[in-house]
Order: structure tokens, then sequence, then C-alpha cells
């Protein structure tokens, strides 16, 4: 088995300084840093070719890379170390000797520290080629460190021949940590465009993040650029990506999230810069649905929309797409595999489009047998108490009860339950009340389509309690987003707006609501709060008069 691989600008090569690369490839070093000699042969190298050479060391001292010229992108570097020094050795040391003419150390740039990271050394060792006034060749030690800004931490630095004269330092490794054992958290860092108004940006970002949160997954960084014209190819500058690039390996995240829809060829240069999957806004709610989705309705109608999400995606990679499909008895080139993916899809989807038909059937027989009680719909943002409000409204047992946590889109399913008012000259009046999936700003297109089955219960309610939580701060703005996304539905039916969440909400989030909607209703889910109000409001709506008043005080007594 060859032990080195000599690799990057050898093209140009004359025979005699290949012969001399890979001998000098085979030179082992012994238990110190590095052999000085060694690395004194090297600077030779380096000064007659005119540009850098980069060796890799395994844990025994074995040179099993020998980079010639700069450092390029990490696939053909991870690729050109043979796959048993990247899997079993653990120590493994990168030594970087720079032609410089002045014989000073070349400051490394971003890019040679997001490649240099990608190798996963636990030394780099950079000098120069030539010896500067003293004589001796400038020489650096680092250690990786994802607290420095470039990724590295400067150990020691000085003359060359003392640092490599220095026994294996012991390895302290500071991203270990026994609290990390157990469940692996996904790292996430976000790719955000910050806008001209401060509370906007935090607000998205504030979202996103926790959006991130419910998928399951850890934010570790936050690279943020404001641009007023954004590049229509990348959407971020190339500073900035490099940026990005470089906190992905210091933090060792394995997923990129933008904060917006990218088109699938801004997916894949910003893939290609970063060197690292890349996923939009769109596509994490659907990975939320995915995982939130439990019924066989829910996970047909997710299925449906991350479909239809990916197929015009669907692009390529490497050679398995573009082989031909062609063969014995068939004319011409035949097609490509990319070709055939695209059909599976586009028949999968038309099959459940033909089972969300049948489900759209059996919704409407079951909407016409319950036709005979007044329907009402819960809707509202993602996470302002949809679903804690009808447990509490309902008296709900734990065996009936609705799912509710402090995430955004716990619950994805639409639940109705029976609700029964009193009514003193006889029995009491019954109402439907039905807990709709929560809006989001921005939501994805397709899953809009795919879940319009499902909101088809909110389009066909009599009353729609328009749920907000006053005690977050952009409760109009989201207020806001449900009331285009009903309109966009072609909503009919009457709104009533519920102020939820009474008892975190400040003194002028009360005042703030009354000026926008003074016959708001006035509630807290969790406590119970208010609901009786509630009751009595949609007794006197259904059974006393079929539309309720809109000059009633805010906070009558009848209803608080």
């Amino acid at each position: 088995m060859k032990q080195s691989h000599l690799a990057g600008r050898v093209k140009g090569l004359r025979p005699s300084q290949f012969r001399r690369l890979e001998r000098l490839s085979h030179k082992r070093h012994s238990e110190v840093l590095a052999d000085e000699p060694i690395l004194e042969r090297l600077a030779g190298e380096v000064n007659q070719l005119s540009q850098s050479l980069h060796m890799v060391l395994d844990d025994r001292g074995l040179c099993r890379l020998l980079w010639v010229g700069p450092l390029v992108q990490s696939t053909k570097l991870l690729e050109s170390i043979p796959y048993s020094a990247r899997n079993k050795s653990n120590y493994i040391r990168l030594i970087s000797c720079h032609f410089n003419l002045k014989g000073q150390l070349i400051k490394f740039d971003k890019r040679d520290s997001i490649l240099a990271l990608d190798i996963k050394p636990k030394f780099w060792l950079c000098f120069s080629s030539l010896n500067n006034s003293s004589g001796i060749k400038s020489a650096a030690l680092f250690t990786p460190d994802s607290s420095q800004e470039n990724g590295w931490s400067l150990i020691e630095s000085g003359d060359l021949g003392r640092l490599c004269s220095n026994p294996l330092p012991e390895i302290i490794d500071k991203e270990s940590d026994s609290s990390t054992f157990g469940k692996h958290i996904e790292k996430v860092l976000l790719l955000v465009v910050s806008h001209s108004n401060i509370k906007k940006t935090d607000r998205n970002l504030a979202e996103l993040e926790g959006l991130v949160r419910t998928a399951g997954a850890k934010t570790v960084a936050v690279i943020s650029q404001k641009k007023s014209s954004p590049d229509p190819q990348t959407i971020w500058g190339k500073g900035k990506l490099q940026e990005a690039a470089l906190n992905v390996r210091r933090y060792k995240a394995s997923l990129v999230i933008a904060d917006r829809e990218l088109t699938p060829g801004q997916v894949r240069n910003i893939e290609r810069a970063l060197d690292c999957p890349v996923m939009d806004r769109s596509e994490l709610i659907l990975d939320i649905f995915a995982q939130r989705a439990s019924s066989a309705t829910g996970r047909l109608q997710v299925e449906l929309a991350q479909l239809r999400y990916r197929l015009p995606r669907l692009v390529g990679r490497g050679q398995y797409f573009s082989r031909q499909g062609g063969g014995i008895g068939t004319r011409g080139p035949g097609e490509t595999q990319l070709e055939k993916d695209r059909r599976a899809i586009s028949r999968r989807i038309e099959r459940l489009l033909n089972d969300l038909k049948s489900i759209k059937k059996h919704r409407n027989l079951t909407r016409d047998n319950r036709s005979r009680f007044p329907r009402i719909a819960i809707v509202g943002y993602t996470n302002v108490g949809k679903s804690s409000l009808l447990n509490s409204l309902c008296k709900l047992t734990i065996n009936n009860k609705v799912l509710s946590e402090d995430k955004l889109f716990a619950t994805l399913d639409t639940t109705t339950r029976r609700l029964l008012l009193p009514n003193q000259s006889g029995p009491p009046n019954e109402l439907l009340v039905t807990d709709t999936v929560g809006f989001i700003r921005e939501l994805p297109l397709p899953l809009v389509e795919a879940f319009r089955a499902t909101l088809e219960e909110t389009l066909q309610a009599d009353l729609l309690l328009l749920v907000v939580d006053i005690s977050n701060p952009d409760w109009l703005l989201q207020l806001k987003t449900v009331h285009e996304l009903l309109d966009s539905l072609g909503s009919k039916a009457i709104r009533q707006l519920v102020a939820n969440k009474i008892d975190r909400a400040e003194t002028k989030a009360l005042e703030a609501v009354k000026s926008v909607e003074p016959t708001a209703l006035y509630l807290s889910a969790t406590s119970g709060s208010g609901l009786k109000g509630l009751k009595n409001f949609l007794a006197h709506h259904f059974w006393t008069s079929r539309e309720f008043s809109k000059s009633a005080p805010i906070c009558d007594n009848n209803y608080v």
C-alpha cells in the first residue's frame, strides 16, 4: 500500500522535481513535532518551485500527503489523503512551508484557515522558506480553537529549529465535554440578511432560531450581512461566505440555514462556497412539519409538500445522475437518471393528489353530518396558544386532550371537539370547535397547497376566533400575517379577535389591542381567566343574536 500521496500542482513538475518530492514524502519524522533536516529540504524545494508546500503527518510521523501549491477545495484535499489515515489516525499534523522572499512568516488568511480546519489536524506548523535577517527561519505553531476568530490559537512562535525540537505536546481537546455524550444535537449556522430596521431583523432572527429549536437542532453561530442589492448568485458576498465557512469549521456545524427561500442555483453556489449542506427557511418548515405530522392524513400532506418543493430542485450530482439509461434494443442515448427520478416523483405526486381527493370527499361527508351544529375554528399564528385554548374551553381530559407545547407548530392535524354551553330554557347548546394548524409569515406555497384540504375546516367555519399572543411584542404583525393568509384562502367567515396570555402582558399591550380592535376578547388559556366571557360571547353570538354588536364594550362584566 502506498504510504503517501503527492498531489496539487504536479502537472508542470519536471521528472527530477517529482522524484525529489516523492523521496521527501517518504521520510519519517521522529518522536518530535517534526524533523528540522526534513523541513530544511522542504524549504529548499519551495524556493526552487516558487510555491508553497504542505505536509500532512500522521501519529507515527509518516507523511500521508504532500500538497504542491496553495490549499484548494476541501473535498480534493481529503480525497488525496489515504482512507486509512483519515479514519484511523487521531493525531494528524499539518506542516506548511510558505514561499516568502522576505523571510518573514506569512499570516494565513481565512481561506487557508478553512481548508486547514477541514483536515482536522491537532497542530499546524507554518514556517517561511527563507531565513530572516537573523539567519533563522520564522515559524509559528497553532492549534484549533473555536474561541478564536480565525479558528486557530497561537501556541508558540520563533525559531523553526527550536519549535521542531520540542516533544509532541499533550493534547487537551477543548471540544470534549462529558455533557455532550448521549443524544446527538445537530449544530446549525444561520445566514441572515439584516435590514435597516433593527427591530425587524431581531424579530426575524428570533423566529428563525425558534424554528431551529423546534426542529431539534442548536444554533451555534449567526452570520449577518446588510446588503441593499443582494448578489443574485449567492445573496451574500464572497467575503461574508468565507466568514461563514470559517465559522462552520470553528463550531463544527453540520448544516447552514438561510433566513429566506433560495433558488436551486443559489443553493448550489452557496454550498460550493461553504463546502457544507445548505437549507433555506421553507425547507426547514417542511422538515418540522414532517417531524410533527402524526396522522396518516398529515403525513400524506407533508410528503406531497416536500415532493412539490424538491421537484424543481432535483439536480444531478456527479456522474451518477448523468448516466444514460439506454441499453440493448434501444435507440439513441436513452434518458438520464435525473429524468427517471423526476418522472418517479411526478408519479408519486399524482398518487398523493388522488389520495387527497378521497380525503376531501370524506371530510365533506363528515362536515355535512355536523352541519346542524354551529362551527368555530381557532386560527392564529403558530405558538399563540390555540391548542391550550381548545383544551381549556372544552375542559378536555387527558384521554382527549390536544397536544400543547411551547414550540412552533406543536400540532399540525386539525382537531374538532364538542363544546356545551348552558341553556336555561332547555338542553345545553352544542358547538363544534376546531383547532387548526398555526400560520407563519412567508409560509411555503407547496405547504399551503398540500394542506388546503385541512384548511377547508377553517373556510367552512361559521366563526373564526383569531387568537393573538399579546405578550409577544410582534403580535400586531402576526395578526396582519394571519389576516393576509385567510384572505388569500378566500375565507369569508366572521372573525373575532381573542387576546390570549393577558397574565403575561403589560398594560400598554392591552391598550394597543383596544385601539386596534375595540371588541376584542381578553383571556388566559392556561389560567382560565376570561373563558367565561368567551363562552357568554359565543352564546350571545349564535343564540341571542346572529351577529355580535361591534359596539359592545371591551371590558363588559358579562364577558370577562
